[in-house]
């Protein structure tokens, strides 16, 4: 099968031809002309012959023109048929070369194999499988022993069966001369001679190996298509669908079948607009990705969010012959997100929008009141018996009434107000285009709805009234934190001159508000000297074994009178002044002084809650470290809480304030962690060894997922980083129940113990020591 080198040129050959054959015509006319005389000669003299041959008679010319005719055309015939039989070679010649030229220029490997396995003859494309230079490397060497080792039993078999007239086909591995090891697909057929007899073994080779792998990373790749968790569909341009996989039927609810007839508007759920699918069929249509989320509906009309990405698949021309759609079932985690934006701007128990979002409301009323030169107003209040309600009837009728006095403010602004809840009993209105007068009138109308209503709870009633200061706004106004100071301060004194009553804010009015705050700093002095705190404690439950008992100090102020006053009262304006680091410094002194007497034999710990300006001052710090050292105080058992706005200040300095003390072994805890959208960056700066999860999320959890997703998720970061957990607001054994099977740590609520007096504490301690 090797080509012919010594081409020649067959134009030469023809011309020699002709000239050869008019040669041996004028021979032969010749050889006539001579030979009839020498044939006469035999029988006559030599005189006759010569006078014959040069004076021939009229009878023998004619005989002799014909003869001389005869075999000239004879001549030219032999000739003809000569040329005629050249001409038949050379084509043959030509048409041989030719298939040679092909069979060489094949691709792919064709080969001719003798019966004992015989390599008789392979063409350059099958040579370069098999890692030959030339034919001569492998011309009547066994093929036998270029296969694989593993195929070349079945490969003698494939032989024998070819030479037995079948025509096969068969895979298998050819090992070339320099080792490497390639796969083929072999097609192989009897080649017959002209006897009908079966002279070789035919084959058409082609190298699989490329294809081969191509075949398995696509199959790799189809399987992981038809086994991948996220949601893949294929449309063709005009946006019919072409392929989904089990992912996209086990979600929605389709077939493939019914989804092979249909396009994507099969899933519309009609809560995007128009123009929303045009936008987004002009971008992929550009040739663009497209990301988004799209709510789109099952079968059974269930809605599910799902985060998208369409893609445009191109060939090599650049044209898009499909999209490619991906979609992950992201419904959940879009309620979740939906929730922490709704809880980032509203209040949980209430739905009121929080603080946060009334602030920036405000600025923005503000601005537009230098547009439109109207005059508007704010309104503070305060449930004056809410401390009463939430410590006589525990958390859950203090939430109740909120609730509660939440919804009649609602009722008594207009739609246009916005109603919020600041923080604890305190309420904030945004009456809008409204002048003094009519502000007025709807704030004394909020006062007496309130005062008008009962709050009733497990067969007990409470008469409830509200203390409100107010201002009005123009385009005068100062900034928002001048105004919010001065709402608080018009509210804190409505609050001091009797409760249950209005104060409109003028600045003649101011000083007296400063003297109303100013007689609890007074009093919070004349406490700390005279001893008028007493310390409660709320057991901290473990719910896992071998944890020790955790007790949480609080703080409460007793009257003239007798009567106990929670710390709402006091530390707002303690906070205010920055005097919460001498009631810190109290606390902590009475703490030091239990652990080393009364509960010197227990392995009871307390947690102490310490204000931020404590946390961030540095005497403060010194302060404790003396604190220890005098009393030698076990400092593995004492926990610090602080919260994030505690730390948020001076982060650097809360770090540093941590660390010192832990350094004594004292431990700390995040307190009210989640209620902020910033805890989870806190909780990986702050090395505190407990998260206490707020209660905000806890006390709801058996009955709304989301809190408890949000719990859950929580309890499992947390532990993940090493800490401990504490849930708050545990109100029942349900609740308890559920946090036990997350695996939270601690437990703490009404549920659990209500507060008492640190000193029944220690009676139960001594009584079972004595027991």
């Amino acid at each position: 099968m090797q080509k012919n080198k010594d081409k020649q040129s067959m134009g030469p050959a023809k011309s020699i031809s002709s000239k050869s054959a008019t040669l041996v015509s004028l021979i032969l006319v010749v050889g006539v002309w001579v030979l009839d005389p020498l044939m006469d000669s035999l029988f006559f003299s030599d005189e006759e012959f010569l006078d014959e041959f040069i004076n021939p008679s009229p009878e023998e010319i004619y005989f002799r023109s014909v003869l001389t005719l005869f075999i000239s055309l004879f001549a030219y015939l032999f000739n003809k048929q000569l040329l005629k039989i050249k001409k038949q070679n050379h084509t043959l010649n030509h048409q041989k070369q030719l298939i040679q030229n092909i069979i060489d220029s094949e691709p792919e490997c064709v080969k001719t194999v003798a019966k004992d396995g015989t390599l008789m003859d392979m063409n350059p494309a099958g040579l370069n499988i098999v890692e030959a230079h030339s034919l001569n490397d492998i011309r009547y060497a066994s093929v036998y022993d270029l296969i694989a080792p593993e195929d070349r039993d079945a490969y003698i078999e494939f032989n024998h069966r070819i030479f037995s007239g079948e025509k096969l086909q068969m895979q298998y591995d050819v090992v070339g001369l320099e080792g490497t090891r390639k796969r083929v697909d072999s097609h192989a057929a009897p080649l017959y001679d002209e006897n009908d007899q079966i002279i070789a073994h035919l084959a058409i080779t082609r190298d699989i190996t490329d294809f081969q792998k191509n075949q398995e990373e696509l199959a790799k790749f189809s399987r992981a298509v038809e086994q991948c968790a996220s949601m893949i569909m294929i449309t063709n341009p005009s946006g019919e669908i072409t392929y989904v996989n089990p992912k996209f039927c086990e979600v929605t609810g389709y077939s493939k079948e019914e989804f092979l007839e249909n396009t994507p508007n099969l899933l519309s759920s009609g809560k995007h607009s128009e123009s929303f699918y045009t936008e987004l069929w002009k971008k992929i249509n550009s040739g663009s990705e497209w990301r988004g989320q799209i709510q789109n509906k099952c079968k059974n009309g269930a809605l599910y969010w799902a985060s998208v990405v369409i893609s445009p698949i191109a060939d090599k021309s650049g044209k898009t012959t499909h999209f490619l759609c991906t979609q992950e079932d992201i419904t959940s985690s879009h309620m979740l997100t939906e929730k922490l934006e709704y809880q980032a701007s509203h209040c949980l128990l209430t739905g009121l929008v929080n603080r946060h979002e009334f602030e920036l409301q405000l600025e923005q009323l503000l601005e537009q009141s230098k547009k439109d030169q109207c005059e508007h107003a704010i309104v503070f209040s305060d449930v004056d018996q809410f401390k009463q309600v939430n410590d006589t009837c525990g958390h859950a009728a203090g939430d109740q009434l909120l609730r509660q006095i939440s919804t009649i403010i609602q009722s008594c602004v207009r739609q246009n107000d916005l109603v919020s809840r600041l923080g604890g009993d305190e309420f904030a209105v945004l009456i809008r285009h409204c002048d003094k007068e009519k502000s007025g009138k709807l704030v004394e109308h909020i006062r007496q709805a309130v005062e008008d209503f009962t709050f009733l709870w497990e067969n007990q009633s409470f008469k409830v009234t509200i203390s409100i200061g107010w201002l009005t706004l123009d385009q005068y106004s100062p900034e928002s934190s001048v105004i919010l100071s001065q709402a608080d301060s018009s509210c804190y004194l409505a609050k001091e001159q009797g409760r249950n009553r209005t104060h409109h804010h003028n600045e003649d009015t101011l000083s007296d508000t400063r003297k109303g705050e100013y007689q609890w700093v007074t009093r919070i002095h004349e406490g700390l000297e005279n001893n008028n705190f007493e310390l409660y404690a709320q057991e901290i439950k473990p719910l896992k074994p071998n944890l020790p008992p955790h007790y949480e100090v609080l703080i409460r102020y007793i009257d003239g009178e007798g009567n106990i006053i929670p710390p709402g009262a006091f530390l707002p304006s303690a906070e205010r002044y920055g005097i919460s680091p001498k009631i810190d410094r109290w606390v902590v002194v009475q703490a030091c002084h239990l652990l080393t007497s009364d509960f010197v034999d227990t392995d009871i710990s307390l947690a102490i809650n310490l204000s931020g300006l404590s946390v961030n001052d540095p005497e403060f710090l010194s302060y404790l470290k003396d604190c220890f050292r005098e009393f030698s105080v076990p400092c593995e058992r004492i926990c610090f809480e602080i919260t994030e706005t505690a730390t948020i200040t001076n982060l650097a300095e809360a770090v540093n304030f941590i660390q010192e003390l832990e350094a004594f072994g004292c431990k700390f805890a995040l307190d009210d962690f989640g209620s902020g959208l910033s805890s989870f960056g806190y909780l990986k700066t702050l090395p505190v060894n407990y998260v206490k999860i707020d209660g905000i999320f806890v006390k709801n959890m058996s009955k709304d997922r989301i809190d408890r997703a949000m719990v859950k998720s929580i309890n499992e970061i947390g532990q993940l980083m090493g800490k401990l957990t504490v849930a708050e607001f545990v109100e029942d054994r349900e609740i308890e129940d559920l946090l036990m099977h997350m695996g939270v740590d601690y437990a703490q609520g009404y549920g659990i113990a209500h507060p008492q007096p640190i000193t029944e504490l220690v009676s139960k301690i001594n009584q079972s020591k004595s027991g």
